[in-house]
């Protein structure tokens, strides 16, 4: 029995790390299995966005239909939804869309930690991550390593990586940066059928316009800096190149025909970007270098920032006084440092007319496409960068001239750190500068439960929880009531058409980065009314319309993401009542009373209360003028 314990202790105390992260699924399982559909998920660029887009394939039956009609903006073609050779849409698939959801987010942490460590212990065993010698090679190991130790802060660092409350649709291609990493410098170093396999299924992790051209340029970059070096064309790495460019059209075979191919001219004809001042670029290019950005959320700004900023002055002023320059240029620290000013300036550029003009001369095909995206790297470099940061504070520990104590002390500082950085991206929505972790569904769903359990079961108002955002019984008793039949089309008023689409409702409008110009055209023709009176929803739309939504003339904005709209029950709609009949619309679903219903020739049929709000149904009715009138008498 005492050698069981010893055992035990032993395992404990090696591998006392598991044990927390096990405690963090273990919980995260437990919030999210009491909540239900009750959790809170994000609603912006998410439940209103790519949820329904699974839902609406799912409902139809059409993630593989090589031709088929799906249920929003007029019936658009299923060919600019998702990929079903997508991890990602399989979990929509099989799962219910709470379910897919949440296996998506343990999924991405998984994958996190498994490339993180791959690749963490690939670089410690071949060249290791010590700074650059005096007479310029890697120090390798010039004392005994515990791997134990090393691998503790790798593992760590790669799980706080995985739990960051990224763009959630995109967060299993953000986790898999550093499997592809290890992946390529594996058949760089020994290639083999299964690595090479592995590479050409990737895109089946990724998407392509998000990280998949980028990894493929800085594939390419990588091809010709090591040409240049070594003086010998790197074919290995060219082979994984063709196999990465051949398994994306393969896996995202519709994205390459509908953006690539595809003579349609569509909104990204007409979207227009900020332009900025030369001094509002530099500002905006540091403030994503400490903030990040809303859809790459890395919370680096509280930890691990701070820790990379001062040990990037401690190791190059070591370096410069050593007298040491191949040191600063080839150490992997100040390559992420590079790296991720590099992303930075890429983005704040993106701003800056001239570039991007010249950008969308070069490759007209993508006119439109931001190719600042690069700074959807960054996360994985910080974190990579603490890392390193971490891993050289503990190995300095057990340098000779460190006592055991002192050293034991320096190492539980660092672990404390790590820690740390993790407990602020569970947080983050708490602290200062927190404001744009809208993705942080773990914490917002715990808020949710302590909430409930302090106001008698109600839910907050500023927010709606999964089940309260689409709301199935809701819906599908209106159906009911009017007597609803597939195909029917229909709008919705200040409410996502994300909750219609959602339940098998076909809408006219909807949300989308890609669409015809001319669908765009006959659209605005619906909302002019309502754009002339509000001059800043006209810019907005006509420069971007990616929301092909109805707005409102009286108010500017309504957070349709609350219980109570922000306290609007009535309003007025303004439309081209003859341009939406000409679509073919037949009801329109309102968050609000409208109130000149005569006006826009519309008849209320039913009225519902849901879980959290009250939906109205109206039929439009076709306005026939006075000429009309006069014509047919």
């Amino acid at each position: 029995m005492k050698a069981l314990f010893d055992n035990v202790g032993r395992f404990l105390r090696r591998f006392w790390y598991f044990i927390i992260i096990g405690l963090f699924f273990v919980c995260a399982l437990v919030l999210y299995k009491t909540a239900g559909t009750g959790s809170y998920f994000a609603i912006h660029d998410n439940l209103d966005l790519f949820i329904p887009q699974f839902q609406m394939m799912k409902n139809d039956g059409t993630f593989f239909a090589l031709e088929a009609e799906t249920d929003f903006l007029n019936n658009i073609s299923r060919n600019v939804l998702p990929s079903e050779f997508s991890l990602y849409t399989i979990l929509y698939m099989i799962l219910p869309a709470g379910k897919a959801y949440v296996a998506g987010y343990f999924i991405k942490i998984i994958i996190a930690m498994i490339g993180g460590a791959l690749l963490s212990y690939d670089i410690l065993t071949n060249e290791g991550i010590d700074e650059w010698a005096r007479h310029g090679v890697y120090y390798v190991h010039p004392v005994k390593n515990d791997y134990s130790s090393s691998m503790a802060i790798a593992i760590l660092v790669s799980f706080a990586y995985g739990i960051l409350n990224l763009f959630p649709a995109f967060g299993i291609p953000f986790a898999a940066i550093p499997l592809i990493i290890y992946l390529l410098r594996a058949v760089y170093r020994e290639p083999s059928v299964l690595i090479y396999f592995l590479i050409f299924c990737y895109p089946f992790l990724s998407y392509f316009s998000y990280h998949g051209i980028f990894i493929m340029g800085y594939l390419v970059i990588a091809i010709i800096w090591m040409w240049i070096r070594h003086h010998e064309f790197p074919f290995r790495l060219f082979i994984a190149l063709i196999l990465l460019a051949v398994g994306s059209i393969i896996f995202e075979y519709r994205l390459f025909m509908t953006m690539l191919f595809s003579n349609e001219v569509t909104i990204r004809s007409t979207i227009a970007q900020a332009d900025m001042s030369p001094l509002a670029i530099v500002l905006e290019t540091l403030r994503v270098w400490a903030f990040g950005m809303m859809h790459a959320n890395d919370a680096h700004i509280y930890i691990v920032l701070p820790a990379c900023i001062i040990y990037f002055f401690y190791l190059n002023a070591k370096y410069i006084r050593n007298n040491n320059s191949s040191g600063i240029v080839h150490d992997y620290f100040n390559f992420c440092a590079a790296a991720i000013a590099f992303n930075s300036i890429i983005y704040g550029l993106y701003f800056f007319a001239p570039v991007r003009n010249l950008f969308e001369y070069l490759v007209p095909p993508l006119k439109g496409w931001q190719f600042n995206r690069t700074i959807f790297f960054n996360p994985f470099l910080w974190y990579a960068s603490f890392m390193i940061v971490c891993y050289r504070i503990c190995k300095w520990t057990r340098q000779n001239f460190v006592s055991s104590g002192r050293g034991a002390v320096y190492r539980g500082l660092v672990y404390l750190m790590v820690l740390a950085s993790i407990a602020v991206i569970i947080m983050q929505p708490a602290l200062p500068f927190g404001q744009d972790a809208r993705y942080d569904d773990i914490y917002y769903t715990a808020y949710g439960e302590y909430y409930r359990h302090n106001h008698d079961g109600n839910t907050p108002d500023n927010n709606l929880s999964l089940e309260e955002f689409y709301d199935p019984q809701l819906f599908e008793a209106l159906k009911e009531e009017i007597g609803y039949k597939e195909g029917e089309q229909c709008v919705a008023y200040l409410m996502y058409p994300a909750q219609l689409e959602y339940n098998d409702i076909s809408t006219l409008d909807g949300y989308l980065g890609f669409y015809s110009q001319e669908y765009k055209n006959k659209w605005r023709s619906v909302i002019a009314p309502a754009l002339e009176l509000q001059p800043a929803s006209a810019t907005y739309f006509d420069n971007s319309g990616i929301r092909c939504y109805l707005y409102s003339g009286d108010y500017l904005s309504v957070p349709m993401y609350a219980k109570n709209l922000g306290g609007v029950a009535q309003d007025n709609l303004y439309i081209d009542n003859k341009a939406l009949s000409e679509l073919g619309c037949k009801y329109i679903f309102s968050r609000v009373e409208i109130t000149n219903c005569d006006d826009m020739g519309l008849e209320l049929i039913t009225s519902k209360h849901g879980i959290a709000y009250k939906v109205y149904v109206y039929e439009l009715h076709e306005l026939i003028s006075e000429e009309e009138n006069e014509g047919e008498k």
